[in-house]
């Protein structure tokens, strides 16, 4: 009995470490990815690109800047980081190819009822 219970620890032990370098490898096969696409990214100059970017910086200052203001209601903040975000989906939806864009969509989509579920708290 106890060497049947030693057996099952150490296949669970085994399965553990097989699991663990499993994940291990996909983190670090996912940040070559990521590496991957910043550093394609980066290299891309194209003008529908910049407007991306700009936008983008647009909507983190605007949020640092209604943040910043002891003033401002959260609503007030939402609502700016709303008009960004729907500036940045139409430049989106014109700058990048049909098979990224409905990637890229799918996340937009996503990111837009987080905010909708903010904004009816």
């Amino acid at each position: 009995m106890e060497k049947l219970v030693m057996d099952i620890v150490n296949a669970g032990i085994a399965l553990f470490r097989s699991g663990e370098e499993k994940l291990r490898t996909a983190v670090t096969d996912l940040e070559k990815v990521y590496s991957e696409l910043k550093a394609k990214g980066e290299l891309d100059k194209s003008a529908e690109s910049q407007k991306i970017r700009d936008l983008l910086s647009k909507t983190i200052a605007d949020a640092q800047d209604a943040i910043g203001k002891t003033n401002s209601s959260y609503e007030e903040i939402v609502a700016k980081l709303q008009t960004n975000y729907q500036s940045i989906y139409q430049q989106i939806d014109t700058a990048i190819p049909a098979d990224v864009k409905e990637k890229v969509k799918q996340a937009l989509d996503e990111l837009k009822v987080l905010i909708d579920k903010v904004k009816t708290k």
